[in-house]
């Protein structure tokens, strides 16, 4: 008879699962039934236990409590959505969350306990990149910026994805004159969600706006942003990277933190989308006006908003630049009050975006000699540098282009 301690924390299919796991067929004894890592620390000194068992809703555990757990011999096995979160911690066995039938976990813990199962390995890191493309309030010219980088990185001979995270407005397939489609992101994660291959059917099906360039659209409607769960989203962003060598994606404006999106993983959240590509973003341009709202909105956001950027790059892209002058006083407000040094900036040419947005094609493609142009070729290029870097092999066979540093 093995003896545990459950702490799987405020998730409904606790009390069900506890019961699941004294049934006599499983051998195993629940000792204690605690809140936290706290209540776990507590719980060890007075029970004899060979392992604790924990979720993703398990609140406040550390390295240093797995390490102790460790230290007198009890094995912490983890039921979770995001294995790369609980090894980097240092738990010892993961067990993979189904959200849709959680209690399937009991027979795998009886297993695991009994030396009848392995570990779930950690899967390798994708070798895509993924680009949020964010940006604080209405109007800072995220669409444009995911279709021109988009489009500069095809060009380039990356295979490249778009994909319309935004839940308020989506529009970039109706930009690009493509009808509704129906390999788009509610789709993709339905597909996930029931656990089948299709998934890569889908991402081969998606609509081709040029040779190395394909589009995810967004929801059919915004109100179907229930629909969206956040262990789905995680595996969407990744898959998408398995699938692609570049995967720009617009996120939406980002309104808010939800903090419980870490541990709550299968209950849809106003803002998961946006949150969730930000989280597994390796890239990510901020977009915002070069004017006195626009700059406000980014370093108020940006200050408020720091936490989601912490583990990728990050660069600005102001819009609406028109001399040096202003170029200079914009660039220095936003490095001073940020800490970001790598800024570009670009023009409105609104008559060229016009002719752009009326053939549904991209402004790269229309003026190769354009400013916008020249500023996202210059974004692809730096981006597209560092991806050949990580994989350590080019991606194209054809010359590369000299690339067009720029000052940051």
């Amino acid at each position: 008879m093995k003896n545990l301690i459950a702490a799987l924390g405020l998730v409904d299919w606790e009390a069900q699962f506890v019961s699941g796991l004294g049934h006599p067929m499983f051998g195993l004894q629940v000792q204690r039934r605690c809140v936290d890592g706290v209540d776990i620390r507590a719980a060890i000194q007075v029970s004899d236990c060979q392992a604790v068992l924990v979720s993703d809703s398990t609140l406040r555990i550390n390295q240093d409590l797995i390490g102790e757990l460790a230290g007198k011999g009890i094995e912490l096995i983890a039921i979770t959505a995001d294995v790369d979160r609980w090894h980097d911690l240092g738990a010892s066995h993961c067990i993979e969350l189904d959200a849709n039938n959680p209690l399937s976990a009991i027979k795998q813990v009886s297993e695991l306990l009994r030396g009848e199962s392995q570990v779930v390995e950690t899967e390798a890191d994708p070798k895509g990149l993924l680009i949020a493309v964010a940006g604080f309030g209405g109007a800072c010219g995220r669409t444009t910026a995911v279709k021109e980088l988009g489009w500069q990185l095809s060009n380039s001979g990356a295979k490249t994805c778009m994909i319309d995270a935004d839940t308020y407005g989506p529009s970039l397939d109706q930009e690009l004159g493509f009808e509704p489609s129906q390999n788009g992101l509610l789709e993709l994660c339905r597909s996930i969600e029931r656990k089948n291959s299709s998934i890569q059917t889908h991402f081969d099906l998606l609509p081709a706006v040029t040779e190395n360039l394909s589009l995810v659209a967004g929801l059919p409607r915004v109100s179907r942003w229930t629909d969206l769960r956040v262990s789905t989203l995680r595996e969407l962003w990744r898959k998408s990277k398995e699938a692609f060598d570049v995967v720009v994606t617009d996120v939406g404006a980002v309104l808010e933190l939800d903090h419980s999106i870490a541990h709550e993983t299968s209950l849809p959240r106003r803002h998961a989308a946006s949150l969730t590509a930000l989280e597994s973003a390796q890239v990510t341009l901020i977009c915002a006006r070069a004017d006195s709202v626009g700059i406000a909105r980014l370093v108020r956001g940006y200050l408020e908003f720091h936490e989601l950027f912490a583990n990728s790059e990050v660069h600005v892209l102001l819009w609406g630049v028109v001399n040096e002058s202003q170029s200079k006083d914009v660039r220095t407000a936003v490095s001073r009050h940020t800490g970001i040094e790598s800024i570009f900036e670009t023009i409105h040419d609104f008559q060229t975006m016009r002719d752009a947005l009326k053939q549904n094609t991209f402004v790269g493609k229309l003026d190769s000699k354009n400013a916008i142009t020249k500023e996202f070729e210059a974004i692809a290029n730096l981006i597209y540098r560092n991806l050949e870097l990580k994989n350590k092999t080019p991606l194209r066979s054809k010359p590369k282009r000299s690339l067009l540093k720029r000052a940051a």
